[in-house]
């Protein structure tokens, strides 16, 4: 049997509203890749996280709030956006359940964010106004979602690589914060061409990336979206027969 990995998808708050919900995107891509998405509870006890990461096969950590500073021990500046301490009590908790047992995961966006914070890392809470270099690359589109605004290098010898099989790939872009210091166990593979941290390697997982762009909203007509998380699901899907 051809059996279909299930993916837990880290939820979206919308706290206007008092809402869970997801942006259709990141469901349908990991569908077309061939995984079964799973929305997930924000759950808070243990044991309820350890049977999560239990059952499922894989990972997407999603966008949205910034991530609290408090976790990298910096007071909020004036130039950061809404936080969601609930969202990233669930998400620091998770990923480190994950850590334990060896789960496939793909970052996007804060995603990568969260999980650099988690591995010890800090942010720039606003990349234009707290970063030395200067930035002249639009890193808050103003284009159409689905359209790439700027080039990235990816790092040779590195999955990301070995997934595109290019040195550049052109992303779109949409945050205004961005890895500062990287965490632990972490491998800078992409960069932006004035100098900003857009992908990296997870090194003590098989398979564990995130990326600072938004393949989801690339994914129905650009290459390297689809190539991602069709390795991000086959991935998912070894790790089950693993199991």
């Amino acid at each position: 049997m051809n059996k279909k990995p299930l993916i837990g998808v880290l939820p979206q708050y919308q706290v206007a509203e008092h809402k869970i919900r997801i942006f259709p995107e990141y469901m349908d891509a990991i569908m077309d890749a061939g995984g079964i998405p799973f929305l997930l509870p924000f759950a808070r006890r243990k044991k309820d996280l350890k049977k999560i990461v239990q059952k499922l096969d894989g990972f997407l950590f999603t966008g949205g709030q910034d991530v609290s500073p408090e976790l990298y021990h910096q007071d909020m500046c004036h130039c950061s956006n809404e936080i969601l301490p609930i969202r990233d009590e669930l998400e620091t908790q998770l990923f480190k359940e994950i850590l334990k047992v060896n789960r496939p995961v793909l970052g996007i966006c804060r995603g990568l964010q969260l999980i650099n914070v988690v591995l010890g890392g800090t942010l720039f809470q606003d990349v234009n106004i707290q970063n030395k270099r200067k930035m002249p690359l639009q890193h808050e589109q103003k284009a159409a979602v689905n359209v790439p605004v700027h080039s990235i290098t990816i790092k040779a010898a590195s999955l990301l690589y070995a997934i595109t099989k290019e040195e550049h790939i052109d992303v779109n872009s949409f945050h205004h914060q961005g890895i500062k210091k990287l965490g632990n166990h972490l491998e800078v593979v992409a960069r932006s061409n004035d100098g900003l941290i857009e992908a990296v390697q997870i090194k003590t997982l098989d398979f564990g990336l995130a990326v600072q762009w938004h393949p989801e909203l690339l994914y129905s007509d650009n290459v390297h979206a689809q190539k991602l998380f069709k390795a991000f699901i086959k991935a998912s899907k070894k790790n089950s027969k693993n199991r």
